[in-house]
């Protein structure tokens, strides 16, 4: 490969016109200067971008560049020269096989405002794009970022851009690597791909911050190109996808997402689906087969749901629902670093998988009155006559645990359901979906290496109008309806001593 220019940089004069009017400096010459800035930060050298527009032939450069960067826009997609540059560029790479390197496009596709790319440049519709605008949450509408610094919008733009630089140091790396002969790219591993859905527009920030994470610290993450518009192209891909991974992140917010031609359903909802019929068969498998293969699903709700839409809600219920009937998926609401906690301990630990894997003889209590009291961390004053209760009553009791390493804390849940003989679970001042998650957890305590049924699960509640919707016919007994009074938690011992 005979690569004379590092990064091209390739644009339309139209797109760099002065942002505010008079001598400010335009759109692609902040996006140059900004690219140049962490570049520079990511390699700790000064990077080689050369800057060139509709007024520039330089087929020289195109066919040349180790990487191109271009600003696609309405005016870039209409002129010949421009468009004519980035096939040389693609077609000269695709001669020496060389177009995709490291798992990363050469060609950048940055798009400033949307428009319809395939429509122009329909061979390159596979390579994913890097879109460099944002959709106003009250409108719906898209816009430019014409701000760089201080609006919490342009957050969006910022974590775009360091992505970019990442992405482009990684096709560099690989170039260094290569020298002038081509070598074998390694395939990575089912264990170190993971599968990160598409989400509404207000999980954006969200997902780029999760995926940042998984391929800083060596993970693949698909999908890695631009997904099909249409439904029947787009659903055999996802479950291709899939099946190369060993695990699958979905972020819910409060948007549903956009919706592919030929389907009522967003895409968001079309890949959730295809997870969960993908994770029934990897399960029905393993226990046909006595097969080994792990394959997860973490569903993470945004804790700040506000104004979401009965669609949306209809959704969310559907989603924890068929969470709930297997052990290999997981309904999660909690601040976004804890999730993060809780991908590093599905990936490096084995998560939910490593408690299956731990021989159970001889841990469980000979005596059958072990009880696990669930509570959450706003009501561990009020728990406390509870426990008291019980072991006055003789019974052994293991409570909820809040200091310490959340992955450490999150095991000892999982490994307290795997053990107990009963458990009981304080609804005081927490959430409906905190109960509905403990609720999950009681379904899913078999998936944690439990052998034997539980003889009494309950809940004592200090409001029962906040409960008994929730529970239905789960067998699960609920107590209580105001201050704790040892009478009033009978029936479940009561259960628990036949």
């Amino acid at each position: 490969m005979n690569i004379e220019q590092e990064i091209l940089l390739a644009y339309h004069t139209a797109d760099d016109q002065p942002i505010g009017g008079g001598s400010s400096k335009g759109w692609v010459t902040n996006f140059y200067k900004f690219l140049t800035t962490l570049l520079q930060q990511v390699s700790g050298e000064e990077p080689k971008i050369k800057m060139v527009s509709e007024n520039d032939s330089h087929a020289d450069l195109y066919a040349s560049s180790g990487v191109l960067v271009a600003i696609l826009s309405k005016e870039f997609l209409n002129n010949p020269t421009l468009t004519n540059g980035v096939n040389l560029f693609a077609s000269t790479a695709k001669e020496t096989n060389t177009l995709s390197l490291a798992g990363l496009s050469r060609l950048f596709k940055v798009i400033k405002f949307p428009i319809d790319v395939d429509e122009f440049l329909p061979e390159y519709s596979d390579i994913l794009s890097y879109d460099f605008f944002h959709i106003d949450p009250l409108t719906g509408e898209p816009q430019e970022f014409k701000r760089f610094f201080g609006n919490e919008a342009e957050r969006s733009y910022w974590m775009k851009m360091v992505d970019m630089s990442y992405d482009i140091y990684q096709i560099q790396t690989k170039f260094a690597e290569l020298g002038t002969k081509k070598k074998e790219e390694k395939d990575v591993g089912k264990e170190k791909t993971i599968y990160l859905a598409n989400s509404g527009v207000d999980m954006i920030i969200q997902r780029d911050t999760v995926k940042r994470e998984l391929i800083r610290h060596g993970y693949r993450v698909l999908p890695d190109q631009s997904l099909p518009k249409d439904v029947h192209a787009l659903e055999p891909l996802i479950k291709q996808d899939l099946e190369r991974c060993c695990l699958s992140i979905h972020l819910i917010g409060e948007d549903y997402g956009y919706k592919p031609s030929g389907s009522e359903l967003s895409v968001v909802d079309i890949q959730n689906q295809i997870a969960s019929k993908h994770t029934h068969d990897v399960h029905d498998y393993n226990v046909k087969h006595g097969g080994g293969e792990k394959f997860s699903r973490l569903i993470w709700l945004s804790p700040d749901l506000k104004n979401v839409s009965e669609r949306q809600k209809i959704f969310i219920e559907d989603l924890k629902s068929d969470a709930a009937s297997l052990d290999e998926a997981e309904v999660l609401q909690m601040p976004l670093q804890e999730l993060k906690s809780i991908i590093r301990e599905e990936l490096v630990t084995g998560g939910r998988f490593k408690a299956k894997e731990i021989a159970v003889d001889d841990q469980l209590p000979e005596d059958g009155n072990l009880i696990y009291l669930i509570c959450d961390q706003l009501d561990q004053e009020s728990v406390k006559p509870v426990m008291d209760c019980l072991k006055e009553k003789g019974f052994s009791v293991v409570t909820s645990m809040f200091e310490g390493d959340l992955m450490d804390l999150r095991y000892l849940h999982q490994e307290n359901l795997r053990r107990c003989d009963a458990s009981l679970i304080y609804f005081g001042k927490s959430s409906p979906e905190w109960i509905r998650t403990k609720m999950q957890d009681l379904l899913k305590a078999p998936g944690f290496g439990r052998t034997k049924p539980m003889k009494a699960t309950a809940i004592f509640t200090e409001d029962n109008n906040k409960v008994n919707n929730l529970v239905n016919n789960s067998g699960t007994l609920v107590l209580g309806d105001g201050t704790f009074e040892p009478k009033k938690i009978e029936p479940f011992l009561a259960k628990l001593r036949d």
